[in-house]
């Protein structure tokens, strides 16, 4: 083999690397690692997990893991409850500059139509609520959205869905 020969070679070696290293199909094989959630549980067959923040699209739409919900970039988590009879979880939080219910509303609705939910109905009963109804399959979910006076925001989830 001459040196040109060699050259070419060792050249369409690295154009192969480098185009399999970029391949879709090899991204989408590498799962990716999401953080601790605050709050998990599973509410009529819809596993579902409440985070700090830290999710990305790509992990909003990663297969298998359930329902993830987080907050805004740069809010800091109040407090998280969930109530089993009523089958909601509550997300409280608070942002430095705050945030109104309708931007807060569009924030959870995009994460869990990444998800795969569509978007049903959306009501705006005051300036400091906000209610959207999303369903997938055979599951429903609906998110309340009020801005507190003190400016913290609570997001309600209400999962809805086959009864177990």
């Amino acid at each position: 083999m001459t040196n040109g020969e060699r050259l070419n070679w060792r050249a369409g070696v690295l154009a192969a690397v480098l185009a399999l290293s970029a391949s879709p199909v090899l991204a989408q094989t590498t799962p990716v690692s999401l953080p601790k959630p605050l709050l998990s549980g599973t509410t009529s067959g819809l596993g579902w997990g409440i985070y700090a923040g830290g999710l990305t699209n790509a992990g909003l739409q990663e297969e298998g893991q359930g329902l993830r919900v987080s907050v805004p970039a740069g809010a800091s988590v109040l407090g998280t409850r969930y109530d089993a009879v009523k089958r909601t979880a509550l997300l409280t939080y608070r942002l430095p500059k705050g945030l109104d219910a309708r931007s807060a509303l569009a924030f959870a609705t995009n994460q869990l139509q990444l998800q795969g939910f569509d978007i049903g109905e959306r009501t705006f009963p005051d300036a400091s609520s906000a209610r959207a109804t999303l369903s997938r399959d055979a599951q429903s979910i609906e998110v309340h959205t009020t801005r507190q006076a003190n400016g913290d925001m609570q997001v309600l989830y209400v999962f809805g869905g086959p009864q177990p």
